[in-house]
């Protein structure tokens, strides 16, 4: 029986001359120099691990480097000795760089590989890792990079909230992110109801609250919440009390006053149903975690400018959380089949849920009444 290997660790300046030793036997280029191996020790921002091999050598080491600000980390580097290839050193590493990336808040995990390494393809793919794109020329010798991605969504630790269960529907109009998350947000909890263009339609007509600077409007948290509640579903918005959400960037004062006129009058009739609850208290993680536990499906607005780079609100389905990332239905991005959505990190999810120069929150939550 082969003797049990050290655990994984954090490498240690002490350890330079032996990455460098394995990053020398296990590449015949780009190899990492020891000036970079010493900044990436020295470096906040990058976590080198390793696996000891006695000696003062090591089986096997990666490289993971991380953002502040972002939720995409990077697998920058992975080597495995030689004589330790076959045994698990490789695997290891790998489920250590997707629990530190986890660890940091991070929702997805990139990689580049080259085109001719089959087995380390073979490795990631074991890992949940799918192919996203190829890099032309990347390496020294002129080999193709091959581009890996992994979303650090974990559903074993996310339960079965109901939210899950939500399909995805892709708004057909620039200005019906509203009606299309709301939509999905009911059929969780009511399957048959439709998710058509005719509903996506007369919901906007419905819950239609904004004047953009243009063009169409959008729609606001008490006229979706209002549209919802009529179709039969409790409903909690969370929205800042004594303020108007959209107004900030609106110049035009009757502009300005349909939308306070329209915010007012819906937010009137809400505070007039059993089945609606108004909560000045900000959109928070801890409170969105907290409603998908219990059942509920909440419709959160987001600024569009961190998942799309463009500028204005957004509305999104907030479908899981498995205690580090966040399960998202974009109407404006499908997700691959199969897939649950996108992934937001806790701190990602902070930051995209604050809309506007008064950093603003929102959110229409949809709870089934009992019966």
């Amino acid at each position: 029986r082969a003797p049990a290997r050290p655990p994984l660790r954090r490498a240690a300046p002490e350890d330079l001359a032996a990455l460098c030793a394995l990053e020398e036997s296990a590449f015949s280029g780009d190899r990492i120099s020891a000036r970079s191996w010493r900044s990436l020790l020295a470096s906040a921002s990058a976590a080198v691990l390793v696996a000891p091999a006695g000696q003062q050598a090591l089986d096997g080491a990666a490289v993971l480097l991380t953002r502040r600000a972002s939720g995409v980390a990077r697998l920058y580097s992975i080597a495995v000795a030689s004589a330790a290839r076959g045994h698990g050193v490789g695997g290891a590493l790998v489920q250590a760089c997707i629990e530190a990336a986890r660890g940091k808040g991070c929702s997805v995990l990139r990689l580049e590989t080259r085109a001719d390494n089959r087995a380390a393809q073979s490795l990631f793919r074991r890992f949940g890792f799918t192919e996203i794109g190829r890099k032309p020329r990347y390496y020294a010798d002129g080999q193709t990079a091959w581009r890996f991605e992994k979303s650090l969504w974990n559903p074993g630790g996310a339960g079965r909230p109901v939210a899950l269960a939500a399909p995805f529907y892709a708004q057909t109009l620039d200005f019906t992110c509203g009606p299309c998350a709301l939509m999905m947000a009911m059929a969780a909890l009511r399957p048959q109801l439709p998710c058509d263009r005719a509903s996506e339609i007369r919901l906007w007509r419905e819950a239609t609250t904004v004047f953009m600077a243009a063009g169409h409007g959008g729609c606001g948290p008490f006229g979706l919440a209002l549209a919802a509640a009529r179709r039969g579903f409790r409903v909690t918005v969370h929205a800042p009390a004594g303020t108007r959400l959209f107004t900030g960037s609106v110049r035009d004062e009757r502009k300005k006053e349909v939308i306070e006129l329209v915010e007012a009058d819906s937010r009137e009739h809400l505070q007039k149903r059993p089945d609606a609850r108004i909560d000045s208290a900000p959109v928070t993680p801890e409170r969105i975690a907290s409603h998908l536990q219990h059942g509920a499906v909440p419709v959160v607005l987001i600024s569009l400018w961190r998942l799309h780079g463009e500028k204005g609100p957004h509305w999104v389905v907030v479908t899981g959380f498995d205690g580090s990332v966040f399960r998202i239905l974009d109407p404006m991005a499908e997700p691959p089949p199969g897939d649950p959505g996108i992934g937001v990190g806790i701190d990602e999810f902070r930051r995209i849920t604050r809309y506007g120069r008064r950093r603003h929150t929102a959110a229409v939550v949809l709870e089934s009444k009992k019966t």
